[in-house]
């Protein structure tokens, strides 16, 4: 759709059900409040350079992600690619990432402490209409920190998106126990996506396991029996010169390759 052609703006509504600030498209939006609509999303760098490029990262610098940027990477991990026929099921959303059954139960909740634009939330990512829904005010690099048990970076990233799995989502189609399985790997196709989304772009991803769930989940004012917090993503500006730690001939002189015998292969 061309800039001429897009709709306007929507403005940002409380949910009665929910407390959450969501779009709607009566009157123009607060810039403040919602993603601006950017329904192509342009990553241009090659895939293999990506993949190649692709490295976690934990030490950020104090340049924000512009806001722009932050749209791209959410409407390309976590917005719909397309809807397909799921014939019993209706019209489901594929996204780019594998999801079992399409059946897309995992959310995107996003903290923002360096990102231009927007309050540092959280938020919810409304992925059907492409927004930000604004859960509360008031997040900062201290609290990351604090709820991602004080790994190193966390508290310098420019933002973090916690995946959180909505599990009648998944129970409507399957509802044997293998499929909490299967939701950790949807997790893990999201997370491998939203690195190298994020590389594209030029920003460090950085993923972890490490977080205090019950804290995550109070603070998201999510409901801990229905809801649960499976993986923590974050990005930003890495910190230009940052040594890299690829493996030099004396680190592989103190490698054992070969059980009882370092330095050596089996071959």
């Amino acid at each position: 759709m061309s800039p001429s052609r897009r709709p306007p703006p929507s403005c940002v509504s409380t949910s009665p059900a929910t407390g959450a600030r969501r779009c709607s498209p009566s009157t123009p939006r607060p810039t403040a409040s919602c993603c601006p609509v950017h329904r192509t999303p342009r990553l241009s760098a090659p895939l293999e350079q990506t993949l190649y490029r692709r490295r976690t990262h934990r030490s950020f610098s104090a340049q924000p992600v512009s806001l722009h940027d932050l749209a791209v990477l959410l409407r390309t991990v976590f917005g719909p690619a397309e809807f397909i026929d799921g014939f019993e099921y209706g019209a489901l959303i594929r996204r780019t990432s594998p999801s079992g059954g399409a059946r897309q139960e995992l959310d995107a909740y996003l903290a923002a402490p360096n990102v231009t634009g927007i309050p540092a939330g959280p938020f919810h990512y409304n992925s059907r209409e492409h927004s930000l829904e604004l859960l509360r005010e008031g997040f900062t690099h201290t609290e990351a920190g604090a709820l991602c048990v004080h790994q190193e970076g966390i508290d310098q990233a420019a933002f973090i998106v916690f995946v959180v799995a909505a599990w009648e989502r998944l129970r409507a189609k399957y509802r044997h126990p293998r499929a909490y399985r299967v939701s950790h790997l949807n997790a893990g196709h999201l997370g491998q996506t939203f690195a190298l989304a994020a590389t594209a772009l030029g920003l460090g991803p950085f993923q972890s396991a490490a977080f205090d769930d019950s804290a995550v989940e109070s603070r998201l004012r999510l409901d801990s029996a229905t809801h649960s917090t499976l993986y923590v993503l974050a990005a930003g500006h890495p910190t230009p010169g940052t040594p890299t730690d690829t493996a030099d001939l004396n680190a592989f002189r103190h490698t054992t390759l070969r059980h009882g015998q370092p330095g050596r292969s089996d071959n």
